[in-house]
C-alpha cells in the first residue's frame, strides 16, 4: 500500500499553498478515483505521489509530510526514485522521444547499467509480445511522431509494465479519448486491477469515474475532504464536497460583460440580422505525411451557429482542425467570412497569421508556453491591440490580464509562470482569451477537457453568447455527449469525408440520436438509409438538415 500522510506544497513564486495537509493511500488491486475540481491540488499531489515534485517547497516552515510504502518511509529526489519504488505516471499528453520507434522508447532507460552491446531483437520481442498480451495493436518499428494520443498513452502504459511497476497514476486520461476508446482503456484498467496492480485515476467526468471506481478521495482547496466507497455518496454530498456547495448553485451564470469589458465595449446589444455563411469549405483536400488524409470536404457554418465536428482521431479530425487553422497545408477552398486563405502558403506561421488577422480564433489540446508568465502566455494573440509605435503599454497590458483572469475565476498571479497553474485553470484562462479576441470563427478542440463540472456548465453558457454576437463557432471533439451539449448540429468526419450531418435542435430522443453519430464515427452506419427516411418523427429525421 502507498500512503500519503499530511501532505503540503507551498509555491513560493507565486505565495500559493497547492496541498494543505492532504492525505491518500492507494492499495493494490483497486481503482482509486480521485476528484475535485480546477485547483483543488489533485495532479500536485499525484505528480508528489510520482516523484515529479517534492512535498513542502522554499519557503515552507513545518512538517511536509511523508509517503509510505508498507510502511516504510519514502522520500522521491526524482521520477527515478518512485519507478525504483514501483510507482509510475501516465500524463494526459504522455511524452515520447521523437524520431524513436516504438519498442526502442519503451524501453528507453529501463537498465541503469545498459551494456556495451544491447540484444535488440531480445528487446524488441519483449515489447512486442506485451504488446500482443495487452492487445494494443501498437506499430512496433513505427515512430513515435506518428502515434495518436491514445497510442500514446498505450506505449507510456507499456513502458511502466516492461518497469515491473505496481502502482499506476493516470492524470485524465480520458480527457481526449473518443467513447469506444474510453471503454477499452477501462477494460485494461479493470484486467491491470485484477491482475494486483493499484490505479490512480484522476477524472472531471464524474459519471464515468464512479462507474469504475472501487474508492474515491475528494480534494477540496488542498485538503482532502473523505474517502470513501462510490455508493455510500448521494449526488448532492458528492457536489457538496466537491464544490463546497450545494447542487442548485453548480450552474455558475456568466455575465458578458466580462468580456464586452475585455473588447472595450461599454454595452451590448444584438440587431436581427440574416444570417451568412462563415465559414466555407469547397473540395477541401489535406494530404501531409504523417497526418490521416482529408479527402475531398464540403461544409459550411453560418454566423450564430455551434457547430460540432465528431469522429475518432484517425479519421482525420486533427488534420482537418489543423489545417483549416494554418498548421498543416491544404487544397481547395477555405473562405472565412469573405477572405478567402490560400493553403498553398508553405510558411506555417503566414497561414495561422492570416487565419488569425481573418478573424479566426483557435484553442488546441497543447497547452502553449508553459514556463513563461501567465501575462505572456495570454498575449501571444492579443498584443496588437497594445502596440503603438514600437511601444507596449504595461498599464493596459496589466489591466486587460487582471480582466482576463477575473473573467476565468483564477487567483490574481499575472506575473507567474503558466505551470503554477493547474490544467483546468490555464484551459479557463486561455478560453477566455480566446473569447476576448474573436469576433468572426471561433475553433475549439477538446473544449471541456480538464474543466470540473462547474466550468462545463458555464462553458454551455459561454459559447451560447459568443454564438447570439453573431459568432461561428467549431468544436473538434472525439466526445460525442460533449458535442451533443454544447452544438446546434454535429459533422461526422470518417476516413477523411464528412459522412453525415445530424441537426441537434428539438431532438425527441437524444440517445438513438447518440448511437447514430457513434455509429457514424466508426462507420457502422448506412447513412443513405437515414437519409431518405420522411418519418419525422425518426432521430434520422432529426439530422437530416446542415447547418
Amino acid at each position: 500500500m502507498v500512503e500519503l500522510k499530511k501532505i503540503h506544497k507551498y509555491f513560493s513564486s507565486n505565495g500559493v499553498t497547492a496541498l494543505d495537509g492532504a492525505d491518500f493511500n492507494l492499495h493494490e488491486g483497486e481503482i482509486h478515483v480521485l476528484l475535485g475540481e480546477n485547483g483543488a491540488g489533485k495532479s500536485t499531489l499525484m505528480h508528489i505521489m510520482a516523484g515529479f515534485m517534492k512535498p513542502g517547497g522554499e519557503g515552507f516552515h513545518g512538517n511536509p509530510g511523508k509517503i509510505t510504502i508498507n510502511g516504510k518511509e519514502k522520500r522521491f529526489a526524482s521520477t527515478s526514485h518512485s519507478l525504483a519504488a514501483g510507482i509510475g505516471m501516465v500524463r494526459q499528453h504522455p511524452h515520447q522521444i521523437p524520431g524513436f520507434p516504438v519498442w526502442e522508447n519503451c524501453i528507453t532507460g529501463s537498465r541503469k547499467h545498459p551494456p556495451l552491446f544491447v540484444n535488440r531483437q531480445k528487446y524488441r520481442n519483449r515489447v512486442s509480445d506485451l504488446n500482443e498480451q495487452l492487445n494494443f495493436n501498437l506499430p512496433m518499428d513505427g515512430l513515435t511522431d506518428t502515434l495518436s494520443v491514445s497510442q500514446r498513452q498505450k506505449a507510456a502504459i507499456l513502458t511502466l509494465l516492461l518497469r515491473k511497476i505496481q502502482f499506476l497514476i493516470f492524470d485524465e486520461p480520458t480527457a481526449i479519448l473518443s467513447s469506444a476508446e474510453t471503454e477499452k482503456l477501462f477494460d485494461l484498467l479493470a484486467l491491470l486491477r485484477d491482475e494486483g496492480k493499484g490505479i490512480v485515476l484522476i477524472s472531471h467526468k464524474l459519471e464515468e469515474a464512479l462507474r469504475i471506481a472501487d474508492r474515491l478521495t475528494i480534494l477540496r482547496q488542498g485538503k482532502t475532504q473523505i474517502c470513501c466507497k462510490p455508493f455510500e455518496l448521494s449526488n448532492k454530498e458528492l457536489y457538496h464536497y466537491i464544490f463546497g456547495a450545494e447542487s442548485g448553485d453548480l450552474i455558475h451564470q456568466s455575465s458578458y460583460e466580462h468580456f464586452s469589458a475585455l473588447n472595450g465595449v461599454s454595452s451590448v446589444s444584438f440587431a436581427p440580422a440574416p444570417k451568412k455563411t462563415i465559414l466555407a469549405l469547397e473540395n477541401f483536400k489535406v494530404n501531409v505525411p504523417g497526418h490521416p488524409l482529408i479527402r475531398r470536404l464540403n461544409l459550411e457554418v453560418e454566423q450564430g451557429t455551434i457547430m460540432g465536428i465528431a469522429g475518432v482521431r484517425d479519421s482525420g479530425l486533427e488534420t482537418l482542425e489543423l489545417a483549416l487553422t494554418g498548421f498543416l497545408p491544404f487544397k481547395g477552398k477555405l473562405q472565412i467570412d469573405k477572405t478567402e486563405l490560400s493553403g498553398a502558403e508553405k510558411n506555417t506561421a503566414k497561414r495561422v497569421s492570416r487565419f488569425r488577422s481573418a478573424g479566426g480564433c483557435y484553442l488546441g489540446q497543447r497547452i502553449e508556453g508553459e514556463y513563461i508568465s501567465i501575462r505572456d502566455v495570454l498575449l501571444i494573440h492579443a498584443y496588437r491591440r497594445f502596440h503603438k509605435f514600437g511601444i507596449m503599454n504595461l498599464k493596459e497590458i496589466n489591466k486587460w490580464t487582471e480582466s482576463v483572469m477575473e473573467a476565468a475565476k483564477v487567483p490574481q498571479r499575472k506575473r507567474a509562470s503558466a505551470s503554477a497553474f493547474s490544467g483546468g485553470q490555464l484551459q479557463r484562462l486561455l478560453l477566455t482569451r480566446e473569447m476576448a479576441e474573436c469576433s468572426t470563427l471561433m475553433v475549439l478542440s477538446e473544449p471541456s477537457g480538464g474543466l470540473d463540472l462547474r466550468y462545463r456548465k458555464r462553458l454551455a453558457s459561454l459559447l451560447r453568447e459568443k454564438a447570439n454576437e453573431h459568432t461561428a463557432v467549431v468544436i473538434f471533439s472525439t466526445d460525442v455527449e460533449e458535442l451533443m451539449k454544447l452544438s446546434d448540429s454535429v459533422a461526422v468526419l470518417h476516413d477523411g469525408i464528412v459522412s453525415r450531418i445530424v441537426k441537434l435542435k428539438n431532438v425527441s430522443r437524444p440517445q438513438k440520436v447518440k448511437e447514430i453519430i457513434q455509429a457514424a464515427m466508426v462507420g457502422n452506419i448506412n447513412t443513405r438509409r437515414f437519409s431518405a427516411s420522411n418519418n419525422t418523427n425518426s432521430p434520422a429525421s432529426e439530422g437530416r438538415r446542415s447547418p
